[in-house]
């Protein structure tokens, strides 16, 4: 009796291609999994990179047009900025926030902790004169009165710029307080890193003083 030895081979070139063909289509799949996350991710950079120089825009704008109209705090005999790494509080004649267009308010920048997530968060309270509440810490607001403006950022945080005498240069402090610093600072530093891997982001908002405007 004769076997067709043909029929064997055959077997073997198919378990052959089987193979081959299950391994190119792990390597697409797998290509096509990381292509995914890789446009998932880049998508997530995109929108938070627009909204990060939305909100360093709208900071800007508002310490731009700082006022050194003073007003009164329990406790103090008057306010016009303070200014610290996680702080600016400052009063301006720019408001971002809905209803509070008429007049001056009273802007506070704030940066705080989030310790689920390891990582920082910015957040922004507007208080109006004509309406009434001004001279309220933002420690003493409601929270329908603070709004969340970036969250989950590796670093960020605020420097300010004293004007020295002639012949010094000026220098970049992390404090700005009315004890020790009169009047606004000439600039506000803003620092902000998105993630450790990554540089940060500066910008520099210049701080017109009345001598300035006049």
């Amino acid at each position: 009796m004769k076997f067709r030895s043909d029929a064997g081979s055959t077997l073997i070139e198919l378990l052959i291609s089987i193979t081959i063909v299950g391994v190119i289509l792990v390597i697409i799949m797998g290509a096509f999994r990381i292509g995914i996350r890789a446009w998932e991710t880049g998508e997530r950079d995109v929108e938070s990179f627009q909204r990060q120089q939305i909100v360093l825009s709208i900071l800007k704008r508002q310490l731009s047009s700082a006022c050194l109209r003073p007003i009164a705090i329990e406790g103090h005999e008057s306010f016009v900025f303070n200014g610290k790494e996680g702080l600016v509080d400052f009063i301006s004649s720019v408001s971002i926030i809905p209803g509070n267009d008429s007049g001056k308010v009273r802007v506070t920048y704030r940066v705080g902790r989030d310790d689920k997530n390891d990582g920082y968060y910015l957040e922004i309270a507007e208080r109006n004169f004509l309406t009434g509440g001004a001279d309220a810490a933002i420690d003493t607001l409601d929270a329908d009165m603070i709004h969340e403006l970036i969250a989950n950022v590796y670093d960020i945080r605020f420097e300010y710029l004293k004007k020295m005498a002639q012949k010094e240069e000026s220098q970049w402090q992390p404090e700005w307080n009315e004890e020790d610093d009169a009047g606004l600072p000439a600039a506000v530093k803003c620092i902000l890193q998105m993630d450790e891997k990554k540089l940060p982001v500066v910008i520099i908002a210049r701080v017109l003083s009345q001598e300035d405007i006049s």
